[in-house]
């Protein structure tokens, strides 16, 4: 087995302070842009720039701000009382995986600074921690190799166990429970092809060509800390906290739930049974220095790949609503030639004259904040220096500026 990716795979945080009334007010205009297109709808303030959603979410977060695929997602109160806990920040993995912990902390205060926030000390809400494993095909996950503190079954100590099975193989164990602590253990290559996460092949730095004719798997192992683990449990709030603590409370976590080299028997003594070498070697990974993991993948080289799996997902819908547009306009199935001029000429008719030229335009503006399209060294070109024909249309948000 080899380890390929280790890093910090989630991070919530929550802030006591406000955001000026300024902000309170395009993301009210854009909240309200939203709820009335069915859909994000941009905001800027000063030089913070988000999609803010039609609803806030519980906790009196009134709005919902996302930075794109490699930001964050804020939620933010329109309260102004500084003592309150009003801004919420949620890091999204493919950040903290190609920027690093430290960087992606850099970028959360950067954000702050941008949308005028005043900031009085942090509470940590959640860390999640990942190890992603290259296995031999032939491994196979044994749920019942598990122990907890020592006893034989794990419902004795009161943990919540979900499994999850496909053709009698056993994918995917979670042992815990949130706001607490978790350890998942899952198959990571089914988990990204499900969720069509193409960028975690560049992450790894691995061919998926040659993966796959491989017939190696690729397990995450996942420690998770929720806010009442965090404090309850270890004291820990702040960011002080947190370096001092998280080594302690992750090495905790895989002595206490422990995956055995071997099943027992009900009168054995499992504490005599050695732990896998699976198990072995992610107490060693997560005894080293946490904050210093991050993936030799660029910015640019991974929002390059996610920006080209949209550009598939909407040619194929394309060409889904080609076959829907070819059956209603009564296109012959043997003379399908006739269908390339018919799509041009009605694209045509929505880019040509003053009007609809204009509005198409205005589309693709949206377009372009949405995507903030990167070269592969993670630098954002701006419309002048993308040819348009590159660009997906049709992808509309409203829009607010301050």
């Amino acid at each position: 087995m080899d380890l390929i990716y280790a890093g910090f795979d989630g991070l919530d945080v929550t802030f006591q302070g406000a955001i000026p009334l300024r902000a309170v007010d395009a993301f009210e205009a854009a909240k309200v842009a939203a709820q009335e297109t069915k859909q994000e709808a941009f905001a800027q303030v000063g030089k913070f720039k988000g999609h803010v959603a039609e609803t806030g979410a519980r906790g009196g977060y009134t709005y919902r701000v996302d930075t794109g695929n490699l930001g964050f997602t804020w939620f933010f109160s329109k309260s102004q009382k500084r003592e309150g806990w009003n801004i919420r920040v949620s890091c999204k993995s493919a950040t903290l995986a190609t920027y690093g912990f430290e960087a992606t902390i850099g970028l959360m205060y950067a954000d702050l600074e941008a949308v005028g926030a005043t900031v009085l000390q942090e509470a940590i809400a959640r860390v999640d921690f990942a190890m992603d494993w290259r296995m031999a095909g032939d491994f196979r996950l044994d749920p019942h190799r598990f122990a907890l503190h020592g006893t034989t079954k794990a419902d004795l100590h009161g943990e919540e166990i979900a499994q999850h099975w496909q053709k009698r193989q056993c994918t995917g164990l979670t042992i815990g429970k949130m706001p607490g602590r978790q350890i998942c253990i899952y198959d990571k290559r089914r988990d990204i092809v499900a969720k069509r996460k193409d960028e975690w092949w560049k992450i790894w730095g691995i061919d998926r060509n040659e993966f796959d004719a491989s017939g190696d798997q690729m397990w995450r192992i996942e420690l998770r800390a929720g806010k009442k683990h965090l404090k309850e449990q270890w004291g820990v709030t702040s960011w002080a906290d947190l370096r001092a603590k998280l080594g302690d409370i992750y090495a905790h976590a895989l002595l206490r739930i422990r995956y055995k080299a071997r099943t027992w028997d009900e009168d054995e003594n499992i504490t005599r049974i050695a732990d896998d070498h699976m198990w072995e070697r992610c107490r060693a990974v997560t005894g080293g220095s946490l904050f210093e993991y991050t993936s030799n993948c660029g910015p640019g080289v991974v929002k390059q790949v996610m920006q080209e799996q949209q550009r598939q997902t909407i040619a194929a819908m394309m060409i889904g609503l080609s076959a829907n547009l070819a059956v209603l306009s009564g296109v012959d199935k043997d003379q399908l030639w006739e269908l390339p001029p018919l799509i041009s000429k009605m694209i045509a008719s929505n880019i040509h004259g003053e009007e609809s030229g204009k509005e198409f335009k205005s589309k693709m503006k949206k377009v372009y904040r949405r995507y903030e399209i990167y070269d592969e060294d993670g630098v954002i070109l701006d419309e002048g220096t993308i040819a348009a024909p590159a660009m997906p249309s049709g992808q509309g948000s409203a829009g607010v500026n301050v």
